[in-house]
């Protein structure tokens, strides 16, 4: 029999669920308690209003993603390569349930917000990739003489790209009409590129 969840954590998953599909503003606090089938008033007596309540959803994703990467990064039975593999596909999967247009809404209109989303952007990049690079290197799959702080500023320009709009919002029309249209198809593409490059394997330009 699944467990009945308290009325908080209710009250997270349904804010999740709308914030993900509708954007911030378009939700309504008074359309979350319509949801849940209770009153504004004991919606407010658990979070003092929805940009708290929009914190505590990031707060928890961001959680959730993070121990989905170490569950992996610790799984001593994966090689290298599938630990790669696996690390990129799960975070790509977890960027496609977000709505692209929900990050512009929060950038605009809840700088709270998109200050917890900076700050897991620089988390995740500094510190859990350059964990994956130190395996790769250590175990032979990555080059030693790579340039690590590039390797990883790259990777944090992946993140960057998905994470502010205003990232691409300037590039020419006819470049943007062909990138990916999701965050987990920019984020993959990108991904790929930081490994595996642009050149064939005949080209060498040094």
């Amino acid at each position: 029999m699944e467990t009945i969840k308290d009325p908080k954590s209710k009250i997270i998953t349904k804010a999740k669920s709308l914030f993900f599909a509708h954007g911030y503003t378009k939700v309504l606090m008074a359309h979350i308690a319509r949801e849940l089938g209770m009153s504004k008033k004991t919606l407010y007596q658990y979070f003092n209003g929805k940009e708290e309540l929009l914190n505590v959803v990031i707060e928890q994703y961001q959680i959730e993603l993070q121990r989905g990467v170490e569950t992996i990064m610790a799984d001593d039975t994966l090689l290298f390569s599938e630990k790669v593999t696996q690390i990129f596909s799960y975070v790509a999967t977890k960027l496609h349930a977000i709505n692209p247009l929900l990050i512009d809404d929060i950038k605009e209109n809840s700088p709270k917000s998109w200050v917890l989303i900076q700050e897991y952007k620089a988390d995740a990049a500094f510190l859990r990739f350059n964990a994956l690079l130190d395996e790769g290197v250590e175990k032979g799959f990555i080059r030693d003489d790579v340039n690590r702080p590039l390797a990883v500023l790259l990777y944090a320009s992946a993140l960057e790209t998905i994470l502010n709009p205003d990232f691409t919002r300037h590039m020419p029309r006819k470049l943007t009409d062909n990138m990916p249209t999701t965050p987990d198809a920019v984020f993959d593409g990108l991904v790929n590129i930081i490994f595996n490059g642009i050149l064939n394997g005949e080209t060498n330009l040094v």
